[in-house]
């Protein structure tokens, strides 16, 4: 059975994802470093792959005691004994000096390393994410171990390497898996946009309380539903107000239930009420939104009371194109959660800004179109001096994530980087979605000297 082990820094996470994965409280998990000392073992799963998975004592050279030489010991004896290297890095605190030196060690043991940046729920892990990729590593998946968040493409790759698969399985029966995993939907919006209203449409049934008074839904409901053979987990939240407006303990502690919610769905919906103008508010949600890179869908609810239904549109796109300009052409559907209209069209686009969020440009694709970007539009001098532009790929999806490599990062116009997201949007039609290019200092991390 295929062994893998779990290696990495004091208090990333080993023990938390370690415990996920075998489904059970096995390890001790403690803020205090040093918890871990010997080697863990556990039957380790995801989804149909079994797998032997080891824990490990956290690596930290400034620790000269001998229970430190000892525990030590333990972790190399489990590196050597293992097919697969897990290298967990913190994605709050990046790639710290030690990791660096302890990443050149791993490349010599001639066995596949995924790098696993925990810590990663919503934005907090792009530090590491981004500074991953200089590690060299052809695998770097961002995870949440508390959360378990990231598994899916986990499992993807670790699924190429496992010797312990049922070989009549076809491809297409295994990608399914995935397939039909719940995308989570979170319908978020001020007060009485009609969130409640339209999720008891979409089930067809009064599920969830619903009034003309602010401040009914409290918590948020999560609902398993169902369209097309694909699952959701649709998430009812509360409506949000201005800071200003927020005077007591539970509506912050609403609040705060909401952007949770935020944070740990594929795709959030923007609900506004389209016999209204959408305001700063609805224009702060949606930043929040993509801010932690999800995909978003303005839904304009109550479409049945709007009269000039051609202005409304206008007015519409008009704002979202200038206050939101960094996703182009959002997507926008305009729907009567009241009387079932326009949820047919809301839920094929939530399957296709979901396709667009798991969008994956080949390497050698994305190389090619910087070629052809750079020479028809070479980036301006700085100082007189020329900032080459040497490489592209993608490390995440979910959203769309590139690591740009540059000679001097820094001197890189903001105008020039728009230039490139625009046109690596158009070339890849990844319209309706945020993307993130990271700008890396340094040559091709992959090229081997």
């Amino acid at each position: 059975m295929l062994k893998v082990v779990l290696v990495g820094r004091p208090n990333v996470g080993k023990s938390t994802l370690f415990n996920r994965l075998v489904s059970s409280q096995k390890a001790i998990v403690n803020n205090q470093p040093g918890v871990t000392r010997d080697r863990k073992y556990g039957q380790g799963n995801l989804a149909d792959l079994d797998f032997i998975l080891i824990d490990t004592a956290g690596i930290d050279d400034s620790l000269k005691g001998n229970t430190e030489k000892k525990a030590r010991q333990q972790s190399e004896i489990a590196i050597n004994d293992a097919n697969i290297i897990f290298f967990v890095i913190d994605g709050r605190e990046g790639v710290l000096p030690a990791e660096k030196s302890f990443a050149q060690n791993l490349k010599k043991q001639n066995k596949p390393v995924i790098v696993l940046i925990n810590k990663s729920e919503g934005s907090k892990g792009l530090t590491g994410l981004s500074e991953a990729v200089t590690l060299g590593f052809d695998h770097i998946i961002p995870i949440s171990a508390e959360h378990g968040e990231g598994l899916p493409d986990l499992y993807d790759v670790l699924k190429d390497h496992s010797d312990n698969q049922d070989k009549d399985i076809k491809l297409s029966q295994t990608h399914s898996i995935y397939q039909n995993s719940p995308i989570r939907i979170s319908i978020v919006g001020r007060p009485n946009t009609g969130k409640s209203t339209l999720v008891n449409s979409i089930i067809g049934e009064n599920r969830l309380v619903t009034g003309s008074d602010s401040g009914i839904t409290r918590d948020s409901i999560e609902i398993q539903w169902c369209y097309k053979k694909q699952s959701f987990c649709l998430i009812d939240t509360a409506g949000l107000r201005r800071k200003s407006k927020i005077t007591n303990v539970l509506e912050k502690d609403m609040v705060d239930d909401t952007l949770k919610s935020i944070k740990f769905s594929d795709i959030c919906i923007l609900l506004v009420d389209a016999s209204q103008t959408i305001d700063k508010q609805d224009l702060t949600i949606a930043r929040m939104i993509i801010g932690e890179g999800r995909g978003i869908i303005v839904g304009a609810n109550k479409w049945d009371k709007v009269e000039d239904k051609n202005y409304i549109k206008d007015n519409i796109s008009n704002q979202l194109s200038i206050s939101l300009s960094q996703i182009k052409k959002i997507p926008t559907v305009f729907i009567s959660g009241l009387h079932h209209q326009g949820l047919d069209k809301l839920f094929d686009k939530i399957i296709n800004t979901k396709e667009k969020l798991d969008t994956r440009v080949t390497t050698g694709k994305l190389n090619r179109w910087l070629i052809s970007t750079i020479e028809n539009n070479p980036p301006p001098l700085y100082k007189g001096r020329k900032n080459n532009i040497r490489y592209i790929t993608q490390v995440n999806v979910r959203p769309p994530t590139f690591a740009l490599f540059i000679s001097s990062p820094d001197d890189l116009p903001n105008s020039y980087k728009r230039f490139l997201s625009t046109s690596l949007i158009k070339s890849f039609d990844l319209f309706g979605v945020p993307i993130r290019i990271m700008l890396r200092k340094g040559e091709n991390p992959y090229v081997k000297r």
